[in-house]
C-alpha cells in the first residue's frame, strides 16, 4: 500500500493560480488608492496655498486701507505647478437684502482667490467691507 502525505504537483499549481488572481486584484485596489491618495494631497496643498492667499489680503486690507483696493492690482506667489488666480470685484453698496452679505449702506468688494493644479482646485471668496463713515 501507498501512503498518502502532502500534496500534487497539480494541487500546488491550483493553489498558486488562485492567489496570482486574488493578489492581482489587490495590487489593482492599491494602484487606485496610491492615485487617490496623490489627488487629495494636491487637493489639500491648493486649498492651503488659498488660505495663506486670502490671510495675505486680509493684511493688506488691516496695513493699507478699504481704499488701496481701488487703484491697485493684488496678487499673490504663485507656487510652483499651481495656477493662482486673484479676482477683485468691483465696488458696491449694501442695501440690506437678505441676498447679500454686504451690510446696508456699507461699501463692499468681493475678492475670489482661486488656486487649481491639474484636476485639483481651491476657491475662497473673500468679503472686504469698509464700515468707515463714508
Amino acid at each position: 500500500m501507498r501512503r498518502s502525505s502532502g500534496f500534487t504537483l497539480l494541487e500546488l499549481v491550483v493553489v498558486m493560480l488562485i492567489i496570482g488572481v486574488g493578489m492581482t486584484g489587490i495590487a489593482s485596489i492599491f494602484g487606485n488608492t496610491s492615485g487617490s491618495l496623490s489627488l487629495n494631497e494636491t487637493q489639500q496643498q491648493a486649498s492651503q496655498y488659498a488660505q495663506e492667499c486670502a490671510e495675505r489680503l486680509l493684511a493688506t486690507r488691516r496695513d493699507l486701507g478699504f481704499a488701496w483696493f481701488a487703484s491697485n492690482t493684488f496678487a499673490c506667489d504663485t507656487p510652483s505647478g499651481f495656477t493662482l488666480g486673484v479676482n477683485v470685484g468691483s465696488l458696491y453698496t449694501g442695501t440690506g437684502a437678505t441676498s447679500t452679505t454686504c451690510p446696508n449702506g456699507v461699501q463692499c468688494r468681493d475678492v475670489r482667490i482661486t488656486v487649481s493644479r491639474s484636476s485639483a482646485s481651491s476657491a475662497i471668496t473673500v468679503l472686504l467691507a469698509n464700515h468707515e463713515p463714508l
